[in-house]
């Protein structure tokens, strides 16, 4: 029973079960899944409601972007709501919600390094899971990188307002990550090379 549920099998599970998601095509089912599966990803973190609410309103501000694009269309008199845009933004942000809970749920208490160690046991190609690898290193890095900025912002007495400093600041710490992240990709490409690998 346990082989069942070790790491490479819940892997295979969320993916299977990210596919099944995505086919779904009522909403009325869809919002019952999307509140069971939250119920449960809740009770799961009751000791840190916080940080799960903080990641999930993260995921859904993607959401509000899929709603401000899809709920309008132009049309010669004007822009105009749009009936089918907004029937596609709903399905896309159900579906995205319950994708990401349903993975909250199935990785449970699996950290960075069990994770490399289930992705190296499925049936993939050995580069692939290089590549796989490497990716959840280096966003790792990146997310330690974005903490110990958001730290030093705090420490500067940083308080973001509806501003444009606080825009020019975001978007400095934006361009930051990315030349980090490029810096980062560019070691690993040379790193790889070193050691004969060839895509």
């Amino acid at each position: 029973m346990k082989t069942l549920f070790s790491p490479h099998y819940r892997l295979i599970y969320a993916f299977l079960f990210s596919i099944a998601i995505s086919s779904i095509q009522s909403v009325n089912l869809l919002l019952i899944l999307t509140a069971c599966m939250a119920a449960w990803v809740v009770f799961l973190h009751s000791h840190q409601p916080k940080h799960l609410l903080k990641r999930w309103l993260k995921l859904n501000l993607f959401s509000l972007l899929i709603w401000l694009t899809l709920s309008w269309k132009i049309e010669p008199h004007g822009i105009v709501l749009n009936p089918l845009g907004i029937t596609q933004a709903t399905l896309i942000s159900l579906r995205m919600n319950l994708i990401v809970l349903s993975i909250w749920l199935l990785l449970h208490h699996i950290t960075d390094t069990l994770l490399v160690q289930a992705i190296a046991k499925l049936p993939l190609p050995k580069k692939l899971i290089h590549l796989f690898v490497l990716s959840i290193r280096y966003i790792s890095l990146l997310g330690e990188l974005n903490d110990k900025m958001e730290m030093a912002m705090k420490a500067r007495g940083f308080q973001p307002h509806c501003n444009r400093f606080t825009l020019k600041v975001y978007a400095q710490r934006v361009a930051l990550l990315l030349i980090h992240a490029m810096v980062k990709a560019e070691k690993a490409e040379q790193a790889m090379k070193a050691r004969g690998f060839n895509i």
